[in-house]
This record gives structure tokens, C-alpha cells and sequence, in this order.
């Protein structure tokens, strides 16, 4: 039986995000302003791993062609060699305790970089107290994934501190609540519908480059809610390389294509086209196009269809959705690992 406590949390999604967008506009901003203040970056990095670091993956994409400075995510230890006293680097981990994001943020503080968090606490969290860093501070208790609205909306609204996430997409996220309320019928209709489609098939999702952390995030919500095996890839890259592998597609694969009034027109053409092909092999073809008046409103939307598919999913094959078994034992044999 899958465990209630992530439908629970999927459900209240919407006032998730809506309780964020309150509390920070209820916070002391005195510690981010100073930081801004007369600061002018020359690069952004936003640290983060897994549900942690999704948000920086899709601010990124956002970003990608409207500013005039790089935005780069990163989940790793290592940071690119450009980061130095003119970059801001916001990390984000919601535990604070993640290794990779720790070792990354400590490298950054040493090159001099400005520094945010993202956190619900942990050595992250001492780390900021210990140099003054400003901190976005979240409730704590939840499996990281489950909190996506407060991440990504703590992140949103330390860059917007620093001009980097512009007051009008802003407001936009905080027009999504209202929006999602109004939609949760048609989200659980439709991730339902979806999960008839995919249930027990090899499930590929793809995308335009800009919304690939979009389908990231589908993929991450699949492996860990509903533990299956899926694979991401965003166009047009994918037609120089894995189109090609469709020649070994089956009946037993089926293709979601997540598409936006973003997404580039010949990209859009490619979509189209490529559809063709994986019908060609007998493959199933989902395409599911963002609904919403604007975009953050429309990849709030697709970030739902995501949690519910893999919900309904999970919940069908009985499986437990919190379950990261694998993970706690990675984490366990790192402990002992003295490399």
C-alpha cells in the first residue's frame, strides 16, 4: 500500500507553494539586500542535488536566453573554475546536509564567491549563521522532493533580491496556486489517464533543451515515488544520437512529449516528426502540452502531472513512495568510505 503521507503532501502542493510566497514576503530581507547591495554579478551557480537541486536546473533553463549574465546549475562537488569574488552561488539543500552541495559551496567560499542558502537547516545552516551568509530558511521533516514549491520558491525569490528573477515572473509564481487549485481536477484526470498509458511500459520523456529539467523532474519523480527505471533526453540533441536507437523500439516503449509555448518552432517540428517515427516501431506517443497563462504557471502545472503520475503509479503497484532503501545505503557505505 503506498504510504499516505506523500499523497498527503502532493494534495497540498498548492498551498505549499502559496505558505512559501507568504512567509517570504513576511521575512527579513535586511541580510540579502546588504548582500545586493552594490553587488553586480558576473555569473550565477546554483548548487543542489536531486530534489534539492531541480529548482536550479529550471531557473537555469528559464534564464538561458534572457540573461545577459551565465546561470549555470550544479550537482556536483566540483564547481566551474569561473566561479570567483564576482559570482553569486546560492546553495540549496533542504536537509543541509548533502555532501556534494557542502564540499561545493565550501570550494566557492574560498574563491570569495557571494553566497546564499537554500536550507531546512543542518551543517549547511550552521555554515551560513558561521559567516553570515543570508538564509532562506525552510520547515523541515519532509523527503526533499515533496517540498519543491518552498525550494524552488526560496530560490526564485533570493535571485529576484539580486535582479536575477525579474519581479514580473515572480509575481507570475505567485499567481500559481490559485492556478493549480482551480486545475487539480484536470491534473488527477489527466496523471491518471496517463498512468493507463504508461503502466508497465519503458517510459521515455522528452522535451525542448529549455524545459529539460522539466522532464528531469517527471524522471526523478518517477525513480523515487513510483522506483522505476525511465529515461529523459531533450531535442533537438536527441535527433543527432538516440533517434537513431529508436530502431530498436518496441511496443513496449512509449514516448511523453511535454511541450510549452516556449519551446522553439523547428524544435516543435522535430517533435512532431519524430512522434512519427517512434509510431513507426509500434511505441505509444503521449504528448502533454503545459496549460496556464503564463510559465511559471504552465511548468507549475507539468511539475503536478508529474507528482500524481508517479503517485498513482506507485500506488497501483502497491509500492511505498518515501521508500529510498538504495540511497540509505549508499549514504551508509559513505560513511565508512575514507577516500
Amino acid at each position: 500500500m503506498a504510504d499516505a503521507n506523500m499523497r498527503d503532501l502532493i494534495e497540498k502542493f498548492p498551498t505549499q507553494l502559496n505558505d512559501a510566497i507568504v512567509d517570504l514576503s513576511k521575512m527579513d530581507s535586511s541580510a540579502h539586500k546588504t548582500a545586493a547591495q552594490n553587488f553586480s554579478p558576473s555569473g550565477v551557480l546554483i548548487l543542489g542535488m536531486g530534489g534539492s537541486g531541480i529548482g536550479g536546473a529550471i531557473v537555469e533553463g528559464i534564464l538561458l536566453q534572457n540573461s545577459k549574465i551565465p546561470v549555470q546549475s550544479c550537482a556536483d562537488y566540483a564547481i566551474p573554475g569561473w566561479v570567483c569574488e564576482s559570482t553569486l552561488v546560492v546553495a540549496c539543500s533542504y536537509s543541509g546536509n548533502t555532501e556534494e552541495t557542502l564540499e561545493a559551496v565550501k570550494t566557492a567560499s574560498e574563491r570569495g564567491a557571494k553566497i546564499c542558502v537554500v536550507t531546512s537547516g543542518g551543517v549547511l545552516n550552521e555554515m551560513a549563521k558561521e559567516k553570515d551568509w543570508p538564509v532562506v530558511t525552510m520547515p523541515g521533516g519532509h523527503p526533499p522532493r515533496s517540498q519543491f514549491g518552498r525550494g524552488f520558491t526560496g530560490l526564485a525569490w533570493t535571485l529576484n533580491q539580486f535582479s536575477m528573477f525579474s519581479n514580473e515572473m515572480y509575481a507570475d509564481l505567485a499567481s500559481s496556486p490559485a492556478f493549480l487549485n482551480n486545475m487539480v481536477e484536470t491534473i488527477v484526470e489527466q496523471a491518471d489517464s496517463l498512468a493507463d498509458l504508461v503502466e508497465n511500459k519503458i517510459i521515455m520523456i522528452y522535451s525542448d533543451t529549455s524545459t529539460g529539467a522539466i522532464a528531469t523532474r517527471m524522471r526523478q519523480q518517477l525513480n523515487e515515488n513510483a522506483k522505476l527505471l525511465v529515461n529523459t533526453h531533450v531535442l533537438p540533441e536527441m535527433n543527432h544520437n538516440e533517434l537513431v536507437g529508436w530502431g530498436a523500439g518496441t511496443n513496449e516503449h512509449v514516448a511523453i512529449i511535454l511541450r510549452t509555448p516556449e519551446d522553439n518552432v523547428r524544435t516543435r517540428f522535430r517533435m512532431d516528426f519524430c512522434s512519427d517515427i517512434f509510431r513507426e516501431f509500434e511505441a505509444d506517443v503521449i504528448v502533454i502540452d503545459a496549460i496556464g497563462e503564463n510559465q511559471m504557471q504552465r511548468l507549475m502545472y507539468l511539475n503536478q502531472i508529474s507528482d500524481w503520475l508517479s503517485l498513482l503509479l506507485a500506488e497501483r503497484s502497491g509500492t511505498c513512495p518515501v521508500d529510498i532503501k538504495n540511497i540509505i545505503r549508499l549514504k551508509s557505505a559513505l560513511e565508512s568510505f575514507n577516500g
